[in-house]
């Protein structure tokens, strides 16, 4: 096992040396003294309209440049999102674009992986000898030893990748969302059957109980949320809504919220099972919706006529509030009045964050949460939990695969999805390391890292580290040196977000289509290349079929034709009909939108087997049938893993109790793992403006 520490890995990457690493200035963020760029006068500003990249929440940026150098960086009030507000990731941009540690150019090792030692090499030659191995690995058969690691799984990135993967021959794609927000993900799937995180009608809400949801902190619709929050207590006369925060931590959300309720680690889901079985013994729940649009609430009889367990029984058999305050520590008498309150006080919204779903009973922690929306009655309507509608866009043409293609694409995946090591998940990022070096199902050949650095951000990075060293070609496409570009073969540097194109689809949060564009601020400081183009040029040069698939000349001109779809939209926020003249006002306004969400509309309101909200999930059942026709392989599958629910109740929202590391008579403590305000997927430490932010909060 390689064993690094943080000191190594930051004397080996400054051994790299000058050729290698800029020196803009002695501060991250000053602007640099430069000549005027070609196309700008002396004197000249200009305002330029953007998405951020900060994070996933998509908000609308203005970027104050002069003389051809970004000075400023503020909210855009048009933008829907945020309208002009911004977070301190946000703020921080500029820091990270004349940060004196970018990557002038691509590079390619020198010496052993881990030394630091590099050498400076054309764009045409890195990818040139990237492909040309790349080649070979495919004309061997073995294109399903190429994985990628995407650490940016929103924007059409991903549809960038996936599309290259599909030609090329591999199934291994593998983004962050199981070491993030999975659970949310995956109940919203199996009981919603949209495999997407909600969106919420936060300005007609009157009451939110979060469940370690850092509302004000680093979640993703913080900035959103905030606006709304200002709506919520001031802007509705003779109405004041409440917020109730539930976490084992007083954090900022705590301090922010009306309430806060202490709760033990890991038990988030029989707190809310415990508030359904207040919620369904007294009929406070909404009978209606429940009877007309949710599944498996009732105990029922399947298809072979054997009964199955409803949701109704669950909770009122084995979740009282006296049992549940001695699982979580939150008093009876606070289960039956938060209970008491959500339902008086409708319409209101329980929320799951990655704090109460990210834990190993995950999945049935946040399919309880979930659980909650469908019993108040609060899902598709005003005040309540939304699904987010995706934008008209057009689509590419689809692929078209070749023989050895289809056969690398039929192989199983490293990381386990779709086998009984990942049985119900849609990515196990966590697992591949552990895979990689066993080299089942078999050897990784080949790995490229899109803006992800596993050995620092991902759980035991000793082992990705090790993982890295043993494939033979490592390629990291980050605009920064980071401790797992120390391990790659090639740094192909990429644009930073005030220097490339872009659609991004914001994580889910307005709930009617939108889409933001991210074009460049300034012209590129540095002969870097953006990943888009690096994906094109890397396919043109594998040949056909590859070449094929990619058709446009720049990652711009594949970003343009998905647009055309918005030309034809009746109540988008622009209206030309002409393409250019649409895209030159996308460019003015940064963001196009279609306003006014379709509440209610229940023809389409699910796509689940049964077209409704469902208790007990159908698509769990036939999942875990699949893998195991054989009852007894369930049983030894779920005691070798540790699972202790049996039966129904493992397609129902349950509750059983976390697995911690560690033995408890030797870590009788745990470490709650938690995101601050600064929180940046690992970059938090290049950028001085987010190292400095204050970190507020205590323990319970």
């Amino acid at each position: 096992m390689v064993e690094i520490t943080r000191r190594q890995t930051l004397t080996a990457l400054g051994a790299a040396g000058a050729c290698a690493i800029a020196g803009c200035s002695k501060y991250p963020g000053a602007v640099p003294v430069a000549a005027v760029p070609e196309g700008w006068n002396r004197g000249e500003e200009r305002w330029i309209a953007t998405t951020c990249g900060q994070c996933q929440a998509g908000c609308g940026l203005r970027v104050r440049v002069y003389e051809g150098r970004a000075i400023k960086i503020e909210g855009n009030r048009e933008h829907p999102v945020n309208r002009g507000g911004i977070g301190p990731k946000g703020q921080a941009g500029l820091q990270v674009l004349y940060h004196p540690d970018r990557l002038r150019g691509p590079l390619k090792r020198e010496g052993p992986r881990g030394a630091g030692r590099w050498k400076p090499v054309s764009w045409e030659e890195a990818i040139g000898d990237i492909a040309r191995q790349l080649a070979e690995l495919r004309s061997r058969g073995e294109p399903q030893a190429l994985a990628v690691v995407n650490g940016e799984p929103r924007g059409f990135m991903t549809q960038l990748w996936d599309r290259f993967l599909q030609v090329y021959g591999s199934p291994n794609h593998w983004t962050h969302h199981s070491a993030v927000d999975a659970g949310k993900i995956l109940a919203m799937t199996y009981m919603h059957g949209v495999p997407e995180l909600p969106a919420y009608d936060w300005q007609a809400t009157r009451y939110v109980l979060g469940f370690g949801a850092s509302l004000f902190e680093s979640w993703c619709q913080t900035i959103h949320l905030m606006r709304a929050s200002s709506f919520m207590r001031r802007g509705m006369p003779g109405r004041r809504v409440k917020f109730v925060q539930v976490s084992p931590r007083f954090a900022v959300t705590a301090a922010k919220a009306d309430e806060w309720v202490s709760i033990e680690p890991a038990t988030y889901g029989a707190l809310a099972l415990g508030l359904a079985h207040v919620l369904v013994k007294r009929k406070l729940y909404d009978e209606a919706f429940v009877r007309e649009h949710t599944f498996g609430f009732e105990g029922w009889k399947d298809a072979s006529g054997r009964d199955r367990r409803g949701f109704r029984d669950l909770v009122l058999e084995d979740y009282p509030p006296e049992k549940v305050a001695h699982l979580t520590g939150v008093p009876a008498e606070t289960i039956e009045r938060l209970a008491e309150e959500m339902a008086t006080h409708r319409p209101a919204i329980a929320v799951a964050d990655g704090g109460a779903a990210a834990a190993t009973n995950g999945l049935g922690t946040a399919m309880a949460i979930h659980a909650l929306n469908a019993l108040l009655g609060n899902l598709e309507r005003p005040g309540g939990m939304l699904v987010q509608r995706p934008a008209p866009l057009a689509s590419w043409k689809p692929v078209e695969l070749d023989a050895i293609a289809r056969a690398g694409r039929a192989a199983p995946r490293v990381d386990g999805v779709g086998t009984t090591a990942c049985a119900l998940g849609r990515g196990f990022v966590q697992h591949a390391p552990e895979a990689i070096l066993k080299g089942a199902p078999y050897p990784v050949k080949a790995l490229i890292l899109y803006r992800s650095n596993p050995v620092f951000s991902k759980p035991d990075g000793r082992a990705w580290a090790e993982a890295l060293r043993r494939v033979p070609l490592v390629v990291s496409c980050s605009p920064l040196p980071d401790e797992s570009t120390l391990w790659a073969d090639y740094v192909l540097p990429d644009h930073t977000v005030l220097e490339r194109w872009e659609l991004v689809e914001p994580v889910p949060s307005v709930g009617y289509p939108l889409v933001g564009l991210r074009q460049p601020a300034v012209v590129p400081l540095h002969d870097t290349l953006a990943t888009g183009d690096v994906v094109i040029r890397l396919a043109k040069a594998l040949g056909r079929p590859a070449g094929d698939a990619f058709p446009w000349p720049d990652y711009r001109a594949a970003l343009i034709e998905r647009l055309q779809g918005l030309l034809k939209a009746e109540n988008g926020s622009i209206a030309e009909s002409d393409a250019d003249a649409f895209v030159k006002e996308l460019q003015r306004a940064g963001a196009w939108w279609a306003s006014g969400y379709p509440f209610e509309k229940w023809e389409r309101a699910f796509p689940t087997p049964s077209g409704k909200f469902e208790f007990y999930s159908q698509a769990i059942a036939s999942r875990l049938e699949a893998l195991f026709p054989d009852k007894g392989a369930l049983e030894r599958h779920l005691k070798a893993c540790g699972v202790a629910t049996r039966g129904d109740d493992l397609c129902l929202p349950h509750w059983e109790p976390g697995r911690f590391a560690g033995e408890p008579d030797q870590y009788p403590f745990v470490l709650i793992a938690y995101r601050a305000i600064n929180y940046a997927e690992g970059g938090v430490r290049h950028v001085p403006a987010l190292r400095e932010l204050p970190v507020a909060g205590r323990w319970s």
